[in-house]
């Protein structure tokens, strides 16, 4: 499942935390948004430090965290989705209803295009972090910041290999 973006900061330097890489998400949808207001929302997250990457998964059962030292990295990755069929089929199928698939199917391909940006872990273990545009969160990455977050990993790595 995507995750709507509520925090997003990747840069060159730590911010205050030490975070070269720090992004917040949440499930997506009115619900969760509501329950995001309350505090009680389950959260997904990704902290990249000088040394490690912390993974930080939580829902109303617990969490679980998630610390790789980045010298345990194998591989990190960034790639995108854009849902073109469900949209020309809800365009193709709800047209005829005044024309509304004119602006459902479009608005769906829109809002559903989704970024992923991962590592791959010497032992195996994939840590990924799919997401998409948040209209209630004002939030618009795209595919130029997903890389950026990979080519801060990979200077990172780099400069502990040296």
């Amino acid at each position: 499942m995507s995750l709507v973006i509520k925090k997003w900061y990747a840069g060159d330097v730590a911010n205050k935390n030490n975070d070269f890489v720090h992004l917040v998400g949440r499930e997506s949808g009115l619900l969760s948004w509501l329950l995001s207001l309350l505090k009680i929302d389950p959260i997904s997250e990704i902290e990249v430090k000088d040394n490690l990457i912390k993974f930080t998964s939580s829902s109303l059962a617990g969490q679980e965290n998630r610390i790789i030292p980045l010298n345990s990295i194998t591989s990190a990755y960034y790639g995108y989705e854009k849902p073109w069929k469900t949209a020309l089929i809800l365009t193709v199928l709800l047209t005829p209803i005044f024309f509304i698939g004119l602006i459902v199917g479009p608005l769906y391909y829109f809002l559903n295009k989704n970024l992923t940006v991962g590592v791959v872990e010497a032992s195996g273990w994939v840590g990924a972090f799919s997401f998409k545009r948040s209209i209630i969160e004002g939030q618009n990455i795209n595919e130029e910041e997903a890389y950026k977050v990979i080519e801060i990993i990979r200077t990172l790595i780099e400069a502990k290999t040296a």
